[in-house]
């Protein structure tokens, strides 16, 4: 999975490109949690749009990445789902927790 970060001001987006699974999230959720616990964002955005498959690993990771974000006053939003990342959040019963957009709004192009 390739990870891209974007940073303008205390807005952060996380784009995502490969699977999200017990393999790889550990590396989203130690880029996402530095970022929540220090302080470094107020808006976390993680772009799902490169993620075509996403495990229970991943959705729990992002779970995490929630609770910290809200511990930290840092809005979360996932974008781009696909509809197999949807279905897993939909059928977990999740989806009401997250705040989802259709696309990602490009924070360096402001």
């Amino acid at each position: 999975m390739e990870i891209d970060l974007r940073k303008h001001d205390k807005d952060v987006l996380i784009k995502l490109a490969g699977r999200l699974d017990m393999n790889t999230s550990p590396d989203l959720r130690k880029t996402a949690l530095t970022l929540c616990t220090r302080g470094r964002c107020r808006n976390l955005t993680v772009d799902l749009a490169g993620v075509p498959f996403i495990d229970t690993s991943g959705l729990a990771t992002l779970l995490e990445i929630l609770v910290a974000a809200k511990e930290q006053g840092t809005q979360l939003t996932l974008s781009g789902l696909n509809e197999k990342v949807r279905y897993l959040i939909d059928v977990n019963g999740v989806a009401g927790f997250f705040r989802i957009e259709d696309t990602a709004k490009e924070i360096l192009n402001r």
